[in-house]
């Protein structure tokens, strides 16, 4: 599925979310709104003392029982692909095209283990105070990117090593 501009891909890493805390919460949440709207809806019983408008409870429903965990669980990911022109990654549904780091504008970059607590406060799309970036699904592995502009990029992969190998290959191309 390549557009007529777009470079073959050299490796490509699609991940998920797998942590089993996320998991449990967003099972969770969706089997308490599932539980609130049978018992609100269905079977006519109110939900806590100043219940929502069956309305509300609907939507609520609609929206944090079916779209949010399938969204979560169905749709989200981190995909990393390395071309000959560079590295390019889309955190779906996030991003709707591809972001581009080019060969062109990396300094450096080299396979790290980090905490993304404390570097980035967490997992997802990620910033820090010191003006790096993160894009990250779980673990603690992944790579660090230098760029142009001194900016900083750290991408989280399970496969950090094939990573830099993929981008070793592209650059000596080069």
């Amino acid at each position: 599925m390549l557009n007529k501009n777009q470079e073959p891909v050299i490796y490509r890493e699609v991940q998920r979310p797998r942590q089993v805390w996320l998991w449990v919460f967003i099972w969770g949440f969706t089997v308490f709104m599932w539980y609130s709207f049978i018992q609100q809806i269905i079977f006519g019983v109110p939900i806590g003392n100043q219940p929502a408008p069956d309305a509300v409870m609907v939507i609520l429903w609609l929206v944090f029982g079916i779209v949010f965990p399938v969204g979560m669980l169905g749709f989200v990911k981190l995909i990393t692909e390395v071309r000959r022109d560079g590295l390019y990654i889309r955190f779906v549904p996030f991003h709707v095209h591809y972001r581009s780091f080019m060969l062109k504008d990396l300094i450096s970059y080299k396979s790290i283990t980090y905490s993304p607590l404390k570097r980035f406060g967490g997992w997802g799309l990620r910033f820090n105070l010191e003006g790096e970036t993160a894009y990250n699904m779980d673990g603690n592995q992944g790579i660090e990117l230098k760029l142009r502009k001194n900016q900083t990029v750290v991408i989280g992969s399970r496969h950090p090593e094939e990573l830099v190998k993929a981008l070793d290959k592209v650059k000596a191309v080069k």
